[in-house]
């Protein structure tokens, strides 16, 4: 399959697989198919989330389909810029008569939340991901790549795949999705390919300044007065290669905040030096806390979340854990001691 948006057709700029290409063309035989199509994504969305939504619903209208863009949570104040984002809904419309379901950022249905039927909308369910955990039993078809930096890479195939016009407002969503899953190209994940549609994407209009100005240069005040707080909790392992960080609901009401400003804070603790994985700690309900790993390169921490009902990437997953932040600490701890040393 040629990826290229113009120059030598002979040039291969995003090389595919075979396995890759034939599920690319089975989901476009489903557009064509079907007329209605809502896209989703996981809860607490992030950037990548978020883009590949918006993007995979931009391309579905080009397409001539009728489209609901859902997400149980709002869009982050970062990414309300993009264009699609004000048509997003935290409540599936009762009159919304479903064909298909597109799955954007995640392959297991408890990560769209309570609210996501056990058949989901519609008649087939598809779902479009790059994590390494995976619920095979969930969708009809699948779109997926464990090597691609972000699920916008995946996204950015189906557009050039479908035909359609890869004009600004899909590339500056796809934008957000390399930029932001791979921490602005900083990350391990980040390839070649990544560095050739995030090219593709800028000779189609994007503005590399403009984008790192609306998602990380736009922060309300409230949002580091939060960050002070939690950064007050970071706490170390005896070993030292462990940090940990606690985000408590009174940390939310003192500074009239959400969870929708926590996101990149546990960065913060993998920064340090010694430190080779990171967790963060955020209370969810009654002695329930969402937790998120991230690893220096020597841990797979989606290991470790499998092993509490979770999941993610090698340098990046999470999970939900019952107890009190005391007895998870002390639990992870050991878990993770044990990984470090294998």
């Amino acid at each position: 399959m040629n990826a290229s948006t113009g120059g030598d057709p002979a040039i291969e700029l995003v090389p595919t697989t075979v396995e890759l290409a034939d599920q690319i063309e089975r989901f476009l035989e489903v557009i064509e198919e079907n007329e209605r199509f809502l896209v989703v994504s996981h809860t607490s969305p992030d950037g990548d989330a978020i883009g590949s939504t918006l993007s995979m619903g931009l391309l579905l209208e080009a397409l001539g389909k009728e489209v609901v863009f859902y997400n149980r949570d709002a869009v982050p104040y970062n990414f309300g810029f993009l264009e699609g984002a004000d048509a997003m809904v935290t409540e599936v419309p009762a009159d919304a008569d479903i064909d298909v379901t597109v799955v954007l950022d995640c392959a297991e249905p408890e990560r769209i939340g309570e609210e996501f039927p056990e058949q989901g909308w519609g008649d087939t369910i598809v779902v479009v991901d790059h994590h390494k955990t995976w619920d095979a039993e969930f969708a009809d078809i699948y779109v997926r790549d464990v090597g691609a930096a972000a699920t916008g890479e995946l996204v950015y195939r189906l557009v050039v795949a479908a035909g359609v016009k890869l004009d600004k407002p899909i590339a500056e969503a796809l934008y957000c999705c390399v930029m932001t899953d791979t921490g602005s190209f900083r990350y391990s994940n980040t390839s070649r390919t990544t560095f050739r549609i995030a090219g593709e994407l800028i000779d189609a209009g994007v503005e590399p300044w403009r984008m790192t100005s609306h998602i990380y240069e736009s922060n309300p005040k409230e949002r580091l007065e939060l960050l002070a707080l939690v950064l007050n909790t970071l706490e170390f392992s005896h070993c030292g290669r462990l940090a940990f960080l606690r985000i408590e609901d009174e940390m939310f009401e003192s500074t009239g905040t959400g969870p929708e400003l926590t996101d990149g804070f546990i960065n913060y603790a993998r920064s340090i030096r010694g430190v080779e994985v990171a967790t963060q700690l955020r209370e969810d309900d009654e002695d329930l806390w969402r937790v998120s790993f991230r690893s220096r390169g020597k841990v797979d921490v989606s290991e470790l979340a499998a092993k509490f009902g979770g999941g993610g990437h090698h340098n990046a997953a999470g999970c939900r854990i019952e107890g009190t932040s005391d007895e998870i600490v002390e639990k992870l701890s050991q878990a993770l001691v044990e990984l470090l040393d294998e």
